[in-house]
């Protein structure tokens, strides 16, 4: 079944995108812009059935790209050397340090003495506590920081189950979708809300910002539904119930086993924490009108910097420090498995985005949706947000609302609609990403883990997109009413207007 899946899947991309270009270029649209969408239709069919290997699907882009005259070879071989994919390959040495050095196990252990053996108790911890990191670090980084501890409780807990109850399954899916919603709740986030600042700044330079609070207003009350919701369909979609087999006492003597902690444990933790403060704080964190200047400010590094720099300066200390026991906090030996693939979908994920760029797709996409400018304001929200979330599944989020929020502002300004109506609903539902890999940074670093297939996310994400499909129109045409008051007479429209 698998395996005619597989080649359904092939065949059917591979003519979708020769049977697109036979036909006539849609009106007002380039044949490069055409080719850019039929090869994101191909990668997404691909991407879904597993037609071939999902990291290498990621490469379409390197071969058609090229072929069909969208982008020379190396503009797009660029995009897989990004500094998110370097980010995010540091993160993943971190991880693997961590694992080495079997810090993990132990914290994974304290955890489940803390808060008792409850699966779906231990499920929404992990998912509270990622959603807490991913309000003040990326989202992807949370994720990071979350994996190696989710890994050792799913050992753990199979060590103890002695079968395989898919525990694994849902508790990556947990640490995944609570990363991604948990960088709504604040403006430093996720990469996406500060992209809606800066493009929010750049096409209307004489309003009023979105500040930092005004931003919480809004975010917060979505995470604190979401997140249960997301949690509580977790539970019922894969049936988490019962209490890990063992007692207390069974971890208690696991830790006295472990003994105190060793050279090696505390020298990863330090560089854990070094990597965590790092992140936080290299940027300027601005509330209102309080500005605490971040550590690339003070040191005139702002435009040299990034969140990757931090992230292999940690990985270089981790191969420098030795462990206490004759070697080093991680060896290449052991940083060489590594899931190398994932950094392959992020790169195709911006490659297919430089594509919209450069032959002006995204441009196309907004000219098909004037027609909403007419529509009553919950019409419009909830338009916004359904085409974010089917396109957000198959580009990354971040350039999702690159793509889009400057086409949603010009078209906001043609139908004499306030810009924050479609701007503010495009950038959270960007990150309400729960079916494809390359969506977004944490569905990408979960897949890395090998406890879940893309068929098996799409097939678990489906449920969760209609529902964010149905109930997030609804909350942010009540919050952003709540917040803003009367979306036509807002003092922001007539300032830019």
């Amino acid at each position: 079944m698998m395996k005619n899946t597989k080649t359904i899947g092939m065949v059917a991309g591979l003519s979708i995108l020769a049977l697109g270009l036979l036909l006539p270029v849609p009106q007002g649209m380039n044949p490069q812009a055409r080719n850019v969408a039929l090869i994101t239709l191909l990668m997404a069919v691909w991407w879904m059935t597993e037609a071939i290997p999902v990291y290498a699907t990621a490469f379409l882009p390197m071969v058609l790209f090229p072929l069909l005259g969208v982008l020379p070879a190396g503009k797009t071989a660029i995009n897989y050397g990004h500094d998110f994919v370097l980010m995010m390959i540091s993160g993943f040495f971190l991880a693997m340090a961590i694992e080495a050095q079997n810090l993990h196990k132990r914290i994974a252990l304290l955890i489940i003495r803390a808060l008792g053996s409850s699966r779906p108790v231990l499920l929404l911890s992990m998912m509270l506590a990622t959603a807490f990191l991913s309000m003040w670090i990326a989202n992807v980084t949370a994720a990071l920081l979350m994996l190696p501890i989710g890994m050792a409780l799913i050992v753990k807990e199979e060590s103890l189950s002695g079968n395989d109850s898919r525990f694994g399954t849902v508790m990556m899916l947990g640490i995944a979708f609570s990363a991604s919603i948990g960088g709504t709740a604040t403006l430093i986030g996720s990469p996406t809300n500060m992209i809606f600042t800066g493009i929010l700044g750049h096409m209307f330079p004489q309003a009023p910002p979105v500040s930092f609070f005004t931003w919480l207003k809004i975010g917060l009350p979505l995470v604190i539904f979401f997140l249960p919701v997301i949690w509580l369909y977790l539970v019922r979609f894969y049936k988490v119930k019962d209490s890990i087999p063992g007692s207390r006492e069974l971890i208690q003597q696991e830790l006295q086993q472990m003994g105190s902690l060793t050279k090696g444990e505390f020298r990863v933790m330090v560089i854990f924490l070094f990597a965590s403060m790092g992140w936080v704080f290299r940027e300027d964190l601005v509330i209102d009108t309080f500005i605490m200047p971040g550590w690339a400010s003070l040191a005139g590094l702002n435009h040299f910097v990034h969140d990757s720099t931090v992230g292999m300066a940690a990985a270089m200390l981790l191969f420098m420090t030795a462990d206490g026991k004759g070697s080093r906090l991680l060896t290449w030996k052991t940083a060489s498995k590594i899931p190398w693939g994932v950094g392959v979908i992020v790169g195709g994920g911006y490659a297919l985005a430089s594509g919209f760029k450069a032959t002006e797709l995204s441009a196309w996409i907004g000219g098909q949706l004037a027609f909403i400018s007419g529509y009553p304001t919950f019409v419009v929200i909830f338009i916004v947000v359904a085409v974010v979330l089917l396109f957000t599944e198959i580009n990354s989020n971040t350039a999702t609302v690159n793509i889009f929020l400057p086409v949603l502002a010009s078209l906001a300004v043609a139908g004499n609609i306030n810009p924050l109506l479609l701007m503010l609903p495009a950038t959270f539902a960007s990150s309400f990403v729960f079916m494809m890999p390359a969506g977004t940074g944490p569905n990408t670093v979960i897949f890395g883990s090998n406890r879940i297939t893309a068929p098996e996310m799409a097939r678990a994400g489906l449920g969760l997109k209609v529902i964010s499909m149905l109930l997030l129109p609804l909350l942010l045409y009540l919050l952003i009413g709540w917040v803003f008051g009367d979306a036509r007479s807002l003092p922001f429209w007539a300032v830019i207007q």
